[in-house]
């Protein structure tokens, strides 16, 4: 993957949200079926109720109402979304209203696919500016769902290799995706200073965070390691 940083970034973005959206459905599920037996439960306790004898010359000693006990029985509790449904959602709306905004293609040339596949489908493509912003917007959904969910940032460490730029060993490997696609960042806050900087960056770009995608002796090391 040739680019310009922005754009890698972009990708690296996507992907690493692609894999907490996952992680973040499997909660979902686990949620709603949590949901649905606390709501069985409320239920079922509800069915007792209407069981239970009418004290009083009212009721006689009899039992509660014959039609609202047929009716509890019968009922299969509503479920609303709980919170986690409701990010799951939330994020969704957000990128299919990106993907609409990046996507040119006629609708049904994108029909059926999801959001952030189309998305990240589009990264390498966008203008600079474009994919910079995107990538924020990216990373801060990564970074909510990952923080909801108690999960480990994205990426591997790399132990033993130290950055071209701040020569710290604080690289790390984002492989989530196609091997054309994988990038090495450094998580040492350095960003690059523009012509002048020594990160051997392919485009190098003021400002932005250290970026190696394919065909940079750091990943080619990486795709060698892989094999």
């Amino acid at each position: 993957m040739t680019g310009h940083p922005h754009q890698h970034h972009a990708t690296r973005a996507a992907q690493a949200l692609t894999t907490a959206r996952q992680r973040l459905d499997q909660a979902v599920t686990r949620e709603a079926a949590e949901r649905r037996a606390e709501a069985r439960i409320t239920a079922a306790a509800s069915a007792i109720q209407a069981w239970r004898p009418i004290p009083g010359p009212t009721g006689k000693g009899g039992h509660g109402d014959p039609a609202s006990r047929a009716a509890v029985g019968t009922l299969e509790p509503d479920v609303r979304d709980g919170r986690l449904a409701r990010l799951a959602a939330s994020t969704t709306a957000t990128l299919t209203w990106l993907a609409d905004n990046l996507d040119r293609r006629s609708p049904e040339a994108s029909f059926g696919m999801d959001p952030l596949a189309r998305i990240q489908a589009l990264t390498t493509r966008l203008r600079p500016s474009t994919a910079r912003e995107l990538a924020r917007w990216l990373d801060e959904a990564d970074h909510h769902i990952r923080q909801t969910l108690h999960l480990d940032p994205p990426g591997q460490p790399i132990p033993g290799i130290r950055c071209p730029r701040c020569a710290r060993r604080q690289l790390t490997a984002h492989t989530h995706g196609p091997r054309p696609t994988w990038t090495i960042t450094c998580t040492s806050d350095c960003v690059c200073i523009g012509p002048a900087c020594p990160c051997t960056m392919t485009t190098t770009t003021a400002g932005v965070p250290h970026i190696w995608g394919d065909g940079h002796p750091l990943t080619s090391h990486l795709t060698r390691s892989a094999a």
